[in-house]
């Protein structure tokens, strides 16, 4: 009995110096990033960055969970599995909705877009993420158009060239001198958000930053939707997130459904 005591008590001893160790690494470790970002601000631009994106990776994940749970066990459709019928009240949707609002996005961002309106059709057509998203690829780019709830009403809802995701979610190489330059000005970022969702923000509500600070992309820039007095730390009060590269071309597009 007292053998098995002095066992116990030893496990514990081990136990609360583990603990103790791991603390201390974690610490340690704490107090090493912060060092780091306070002699590399780009690093904690970017830790910012990441933590936003897994929150919203969080958050997406949590209410597709929901939904597939409550009412739609087959959630994502690729185009190669839906029946000809469901193609051709797609194409229908394609001409009569897409379509229309496809050239007013293209023309509130004039020659900024990276594709030919024209090159997409209903071969390009990807897939759909529940009823009201629907995918198209073009070479490397995905462009999404969302209906809303109603079926009347459709938008450009995503747009992503995947080099523009790559460059973005790295940081620059060791000895990169940052190109901090705009490509576009306040002006003409307030125009063609103005022509493409039909609102009218105030300059302090539209952020312009240089990728060139926080990522491997120079010279382009960051233009976000914030509306004046939401929390900044919370990625679902941006209304519309953009980026562009140092010729000012449109390569991400990602606009709250809300907007």
């Amino acid at each position: 009995m007292k053998k098995q005591s002095i066992d116990w008590m030893r496990l514990a001893v081990w136990v609360a110096l583990l603990l103790a160790i791991l603390a201390g690494w974690f610490c340690f470790q704490r107090a090493k990033l912060g060092v780091m970002e306070q002699a590399n601000p780009a690093m904690k631009v970017q830790r910012q960055r990441d933590e936003q994106i897994e929150s919203l990776y969080a958050t997406a994940k949590e209410i597709m969970r929901r939904t597939v749970t409550n009412s739609q066990p087959h959630l994502i459709h690729r185009g190669s599995e839906l029946p000809n019928e469901k193609l051709t009240d797609l194409a229908k949707l394609f001409n009569e909705k897409f379509q229309p609002v496809l050239t007013k996005w293209a023309a509130a961002y004039s020659n900024r877009i990276p594709f030919n309106v024209s090159d997409i059709t209903m071969d390009q057509f990807h897939g759909t993420l529940g009823s009201h998203m629907f995918t198209f690829m073009l070479g490397d780019t995905t462009l999404t158009f969302v209906l809303d709830r109603s079926g009347e009403n459709a938008h450009v809802g995503y747009m992503m060239v995947r080099q523009a995701a790559v460059a973005i979610n790295q940081l620059p190489a060791p000895g990169t001198q940052p190109n901090l330059a705009l490509p576009l000005t306040l002006s003409q970022a307030l125009n063609m958000i103005a022509a493409d969702t039909g609102t009218n923000f105030e300059p302090n509500e539209v952020i312009i930053r240089p990728t060139g600070k926080s990522s491997a992309m120079n010279g382009g820039a960051f233009v976000d939707i914030l509306p004046t007095g939401a929390d900044p730390n919370n990625v679902m009060n941006y209304k519309l997130s953009m980026t562009f590269d140092s010729n000012g071309k449109l390569l991400n597009y990602e606009r709250n459904p809300s907007l």
